[in-house]
């Protein structure tokens, strides 16, 4: 968890620096809204719950599994972050054209960044699995939190890419020695 917070706030500085590198080449660049919208308020808002996830998996909570919301009190990990999560993947969903292929994991730093966030993400829920499942130590809703996280940062790293006017490529299956052409998907006309 602690490897996925660093990672993800590896993301936080390039995008800061992007936007920076922009205002700086663009002298009537809009100060008040970021180019990626809600992003670096979100990213930091991960960070933060990254801090509270772990705490959980650090010093878990005895039999948090059988406690109700209103027995967990301030021990537990709340739902609602995982709702909001669900939110921001839905507005950024809204923005993005639909995908219809696995794509590779390119485009600028940040987008890759985001995609190797995301990919720790994977790897923290599955060592989360067997604490909320054998030891019943872990809060579930820390597990369901990181779970969700995972799709977040996907659909981030395509937003970015979104956002700076890069191109997704498409994933390829080896058919043969003699490959079609690689697919390039704009995502907008910038």
């Amino acid at each position: 968890v602690d490897e996925l917070c660093s990672v993800v706030g590896v993301v936080y500085a390039e995008l800061k620096a992007a936007e920076k590198r922009t205002s700086n080449d663009n002298a009537t660049a809009s100060t008040a809204k970021s180019m990626y919208g809600e992003l670096l308020e979100q990213l930091l808002e991960v960070m933060s719950r990254l801090f509270d996830v772990g705490s959980h998996v650090a010093k878990p909570e005895p039999n948090i599994k059988e406690m109700d919301k209103s027995q967990k009190g301030n021990k537990g990990f709340s739902s609602d972050h995982t709702a909001v999560l669900e939110e921001w993947i839905d507005a950024m969903t809204e923005e993005l054209p639909e995908l219809t292929s696995f794509i590779l994991p390119t485009g600028s730093i940040a987008s890759s960044n985001l995609h190797v966030a995301r990919t720790v993400c994977r790897r923290a829920e599955r060592r989360m699995v067997p604490l909320v499942q054998e030891e019943e130590t872990c809060d579930p809703d820390a597990l369901a939190y990181v779970n969700r996280l995972s799709d977040y940062l996907f659909t981030a790293a395509r937003y970015v890419n979104f956002c700076d006017g890069s191109d997704e490529t498409q994933y390829r299956k080896a058919r043969s020695i003699v490959q079609r052409e690689r697919i390039i998907v704009k995502l907008n006309d910038k």
